[in-house]
C-alpha cells in the first residue's frame, strides 16, 4: 500500500490496527470499571432517600447537618442553663449527733449542715434535754454565718463538705 510516497506492507499496518483497536478496548474496559465504581459510591450516598441525584443529595445532607446543629445547639443551652440551675441545689449535706449536757449519754441532739455548691444554706441544731428540745437555724453564705456556730455546727459543715468531697472523688 501505498502512502504519502511511501510503501507501507499491509501486514503492518493491520498489525497497528489491531494494536490500536485494543489499546481502545483497555481505555473503554478502564472507563467502564471507573463508572461502575462511581456508580456504587452514588447508590451508597443516594439511598436511604437521600434524593434521585448527587445535588439533592447533597442539599438533603446539608438539611440534616443544620438540623443536627441545631439540636446540638439547644442541647448546649439545655447543658449551661441546668449547670446554673444546679448551682443553688442542695449538694452538701453532714449531720452529726452529740450529747448536749453530757449526763444522759443518750447522743438525742443533732447539729445538720445543709449547702449549696458554694457553701451556702442553713445548719440546724437541735438540743434535746428531758424538760425540752430546742431547734436552731442559722443562715450560711459561702461557709460564714452571721450568727456565731458551735462546735458541732462547724464539724456538721465540714462533715457536708468532707461528704460532698468523697462523693465527687467515687
Amino acid at each position: 500500500m501505498n502512502i504519502f510516497g511511501f510503501e507501507i506492507p499491509q501486514e503492518l499496518i493491520l498489525f497497528y490496527s489491531v494494536i490500536f483497536c485494543l489499546v481502545g478496548f483497555l481505555f473503554a474496559f478502564i472507563a467502564l470499571i471507573i463508572s461502575i465504581r462511581v456508580s456504587r459510591r452514588s447508590k451508597k450516598i443516594l439511598r436511604d432517600g437521600a434524593g434521585h441525584d448527587i445535588t439533592e443529595a447533597i442539599v438533603n445532607y446539608y438539611k440534616k447537618c443544620t438540623e443536627i446543629m441545631d439540636h446540638y445547639n439547644q442541647a448546649e443551652e439545655r447543658l449551661k442553663r441546668l449547670e446554673r440551675e444546679t448551682k443553688a441545689c442542695v449538694k452538701k449535706v453532714g449531720a452529726i449527733r452529740y450529747n448536749a449536757f453530757g449526763g444522759n449519754n443518750s447522743n438525742l441532739s443533732f447539729a445538720a449542715a445543709i449547702l449549696d455548691g458554694q457553701d451556702t444554706g442553713f445548719v440546724l441544731n437541735g438540743v434535746y434535754s428531758r424538760q425540752q428540745t430546742t431547734t436552731y437555724l442559722k443562715p450560711i453564705h459561702k461557709g460564714q454565718s452571721l450568727f456565731e456556730l458551735s462546735d458541732e455546727e462547724i464539724e456538721a459543715i465540714k462533715t457536708a463538705q468532707l461528704n460532698y468531697k468523697r462523693s465527687i472523688n467515687e
